[in-house]
């Protein structure tokens, strides 16, 4: 991603209402340098316009007819985090096929939210004086309260709880779409892309100094030991006490250990 780009990202997360389709391509921008995000924003305006109407049921509707549909043949793919991608293949990973629909319901006036639930990401439709819950991945449907439960115990362990039902901060949402994608460079032995990953997660979490910690363990897997030292340095000095600063110190502390050896 040029420095143009993260600028924007950055700019775009402080904002009180980050469109999720432009922060994707963002992101995507720096996994596939030669991504235009403005050619790709404007095929989501041109779903929106398509949709023709302020009804979510429309836009998931279109978004049916297009061919959108969930990968469930090769989930794992990074190609299924980027919303170019996405477009292209029209197939992809639960929180992409929602945040697409979040973010063309936005361009219409359909009130159309992302649910970050555990272990599945999906659409509520606030429209229509009650709640409705829509599972894009899943050709669509409409989900029932007791079928999420399931999937939640199914897919991540859990007892689903009223709060995980709620509408998920683009915050949530953009840091959920770059923790797929450090996890699926992670299993595929990429380090150099897992270190932009951990780079963009600082950007968009500037509070956390997880993602910082975890670039600099990759900076070291990558021989760049004088760099990860500098930031962790850095993050130390500046940053109030924590587990992840524990474990930055211990990190440093290896680091360091390393050069007289």
């Amino acid at each position: 991603m040029s420095m143009e780009n993260r600028a924007r990202l950055a700019e775009l997360m402080r904002g009180p209402d980050p469109d999720l389709a432009e922060a994707n391509l963002l992101i995507a921008a720096e996994g596939r340098p030669g991504v235009d995000p403005a050619r790709w924003l404007d095929e989501v305006d041109r779903l929106a316009v398509q949709t023709g109407s302020t009804d979510a049921q429309a836009v998931f509707d279109l978004l049916r007819d297009e061919g959108y549909a969930g990968d469930t043949q090769t989930y794992d793919d990074p190609r299924n985090s980027f919303l170019d991608q996405v477009m292209r293949r029209r197939r992809g990973l639960p929180i992409a096929l929602s945040s697409l629909a979040v973010s063309v319901a936005t361009r219409t006036g359909a009130e159309v939210v992302g649910v970050a639930m555990p272990g599945h990401y999906i659409v509520a439709d606030l429209g229509g004086g009650h709640v409705r819950y829509v599972d894009p991945f899943h050709g669509w449907i409409t989900r029932t309260v007791e079928e999420l439960a399931g999937i939640a115990r199914d897919a991540a362990g859990v007892a689903l709880e009223p709060g995980h039902l709620a509408p998920a901060p683009a915050r949530v949402t953009v840091t959920r779409m770059l923790l797929n994608l450090e996890g699926s460079y992670r299993r595929r032995g990429r380090p150099d892309d897992v270190l932009w990953c951990c780079e963009l997660l600082a950007l968009v979490n500037t509070d956390d100094p997880a993602p910082r910690v975890r670039t600099a363990e990759v900076l070291v897997e990558l021989g760049r030991p004088d760099e990860a030292e500098a930031l962790l340095g850095s993050l130390l000095t500046t940053t109030p006490p924590s587990l992840a600063l524990r474990v930055a110190e211990s990190v440093l502390g290896d680091i360091r250990a390393a050069r007289l050896n």
